[in-house]
């Protein structure tokens, strides 16, 4: 063993190819480590940043020079400020959480958290803005409380949103918010959804601003400012009743133009999540499936091989038949009829892709083993062992299979580039999986979208397009390098 190991790593190519496997198997193992996303194409976990933004580091580029990056939780780190009028009386609960007690109708607390948001060195404002927390108003006689949102900035104040239970919303003059006594609200202010209807803020605007108020916003708050800026929660008794309020901290989260180690893609979704866990789903598949593609190669072939007779020529008649016709273009019509006809309901895409590679694709190692185990078949081992009575069971395990090892073993290697194209190829057209990411519909649909983002989106594209050739090369040089290390005659010393 150690002399093949040795033999193995004098190979620059096995060397190389080893540590670009390594890197896969590892962002495989700990995708969910490295991302917090278990799939970005869903609903609520795409649009984490501007839609078609590069990676944050791609500001060495001048055209991306200062574009805002993504920001998440801008008040981590901030000591709110607290102000109060009336009867108030309030206590920190942990380090997220804010009790606050008051009586008396106008008694008020405005809880500021001051942050930074360097908006004079970018160029553009953040696309959008969020803020959520959670809101528990509790009233001793049924009381009522109204809760207001603010962002200042110097000695400009911008009204957000207010909120106030049902039975008050007309006695305001501004557009105000409903909310529940009595239970937990989770607030949740994004300003792609302000409005003049809904907020104090747009509907002071004048002219066109105040009907984009979506658009407007982000810009008109931050955009060429400097960076001090505060987020205020008031808290109003509206009815001078004794009234107890839980709140958690607030957390704001600017969406810039850039985002994470590799961007964002139409949705926003996170590019470099797809990655991982495309390249965590491409390897688990194209590995599993080139075993089952090398295990009925392995069978039919060593049969074929062995028997001979009429065995094998039936057996590599049926071969030579599959191998006559066009793999992907048979593999896309079948796929299409039991998934776009709903002729198979109950089997899982996985699993059908599963299937449907496994069962197209053993034919070229059929061949391999079958011309292995003919060579093998009339040598003098096996004819000792045969005429000492040896089964053909026997024959096979003992001596066809283990001097045949290298090959199969190769032969999966070889395999994998092959189920890793054709998964891709059929997730590219848009035939295989849509709802998860993998690298075929990652580059799927950077084709059929990047002619909207009006440019080359490369932070999108080259990532899985380098990942299929990167980690289909290593594993031919695996391969490679297995099968000549390996082979038979060089085990045995014979060349």
């Amino acid at each position: 063993m150690n002399k093949v190991m040795k033999q193995l790593f004098s190979r620059k190519s096995f060397v190389i190819s080893l540590a670009i496997l390594l890197f896969f198997v590892i962002i495989s193992i700990f995708a969910n480590y490295l991302t917090p996303y278990t799939n970005p194409y869903s609903f609520n976990q795409e649009y984490v940043a501007t839609p078609y933004s590069p990676p944050q580091w791609a500001t060495i580029f001048p055209q991306y020079s200062g574009l805002p990056p993504t920001y998440n939780n801008l008040l981590s780190s901030s000591q709110p400020q607290f102000v109060k009028n009336g009867t108030v009386s309030y206590a920190q609960v942990g380090s997220s959480k804010l009790s606050v007690y008051m009586k008396g109708s106008g008694s008020f607390l405005n809880v500021s958290y001051p942050f930074s948001y360097d908006g004079s060195k970018y160029k553009e404002a953040p696309s959008s803005f969020t803020i959520t927390f959670s809101y528990l108003p509790k009233g001793v006689n049924s009381t009522e409380v109204q809760l207001n949102v603010y962002l200042i900035h110097g000695n400009k104040t911008f009204f957000i949103s207010s909120y106030v239970p049902p039975t008050y919303t007309l006695l305001f003059f501004y557009p105000v918010c409903t909310i529940n006594m009595d239970s937990l609200n989770n607030i949740y202010i994004s300003s792609q959804s302000l409005t003049y209807s809904n907020s104090p803020f747009v509907n002071s605007l004048s002219g066109s601003a105040r009907y984009e108020g979506a658009f407007v916003i982000p810009s008109l708050i931050f955009k060429g400012e400097p960076s001090s800026y505060k987020l205020m929660v008031s808290i109003v008794d509206l009815s001078g009743q004794p009234i107890n309020v839980t709140m958690t901290k607030p957390s704001l989260h600017t969406q810039g133009y850039l985002f994470g180690i590799m961007g964002t893609d139409f949705r926003g979704s996170s590019v470099f999540a797809e990655f991982v866990l495309g390249a965590r789903f491409d390897l688990e598949l194209s590995v599993i499936t080139a075993v089952v593609i090398v295990a009925i190669g392995l069978i039919v072939g060593l049969v074929a091989g062995y028997k001979g007779g009429k065995t094998d020529l039936t057996l590599n008649s049926i071969t030579d038949f599959f191998l006559t016709i066009p793999t992907l273009p048979l593999f896309i019509v079948l796929e299409s009829m039991l998934v776009a006809t709903g002729l198979v309901l109950d089997i899982n895409i996985v699993v059908l892709l599963f299937l449907l590679i496994a069962l197209l694709s053993w034919m070229a190692t059929m061949k391999v083993i079958r011309s292995a185990t003919l060579t093998l078949r009339g040598r003098t081992f096996v004819e000792a062992s045969r005429a000492l009575g040896g089964g053909s069971f026997h024959i096979i395990m003992k001596h066809l299979i283990p001097n045949i090892l290298g090959i199969i073993v190769a032969q999966i290697a070889y395999d994998v580039p092959t189920v890793i194209l054709i998964e891709s190829g059929i997730d590219f057209l848009g035939l295989g999986i849509t709802s998860f990411p993998t690298w075929g519909n990652m580059l799927g649909y950077a084709s059929h979208e990047v002619a909207a983002s009006n440019g080359f989106v490369w932070w999108w594209i080259l990532p899985p397009g380098l990942g299929i050739i990167l980690l289909s090369v290593a594993f031919y040089f695996i391969g490679t390098s297995l099968r000549d290390v390996l082979s038979p005659y060089k085990t045995r010393g014979e060349i």
